[in-house]
């Protein structure tokens, strides 16, 4: 089933530049972003050591500019310090970059979309769902 609305996550935006298939079929309908997969879409560009490289992942940052693109607020940073504590006390780790991301998902009531395992880890600690595709 196609859930109404989800955070795409990184992995899933650059999945097609690295050649991996996506699950067309697990894709929401309405589709968000987040300012850090925006950001780390940025840095790739910057990272591109070739005219060819550089250009998918230009693509790629103009493939996502017609969707939502959701911010870092009171409520995502009061869930960040939330999943944060919950991670740490568990005396697991996972990618701040990802940790920022579950937390945005999670102040929206929307689900991650990922091939990324480390949101499993984030939702098992009261996360957001995690939709892989």
């Amino acid at each position: 089933m196609t859930e109404r609305a989800g955070l795409l996550d990184t992995s899933v935006l650059i999945a097609v530049e690295q050649h991996r298939s996506l699950d067309h079929a697990r894709l929401p309908l309405q589709q968000h972003v987040s300012v850090i997969s925006r950001g780390e879409l940025y840095a790739g560009v910057h990272a591109s050591q070739t005219p060819e490289v550089r250009a998918a992942r230009l693509a790629t940052l103009e493939s996502i500019a017609g969707l939502s693109l959701l911010a870092i607020g009171r409520d995502e940073a009061t869930e960040w310090g939330r999943l944060r504590y919950a991670l740490a006390a568990a005396k697991r780790r996972v990618n701040v970059n990802d940790l920022w991301i579950a937390a945005i998902a999670v102040a929206n009531g929307l689900p991650v979309i990922t091939q990324d395992d480390d949101f499993d880890i984030i939702h098992e600690h009261g996360g957001p769902a995690v939709i892989k595709v």
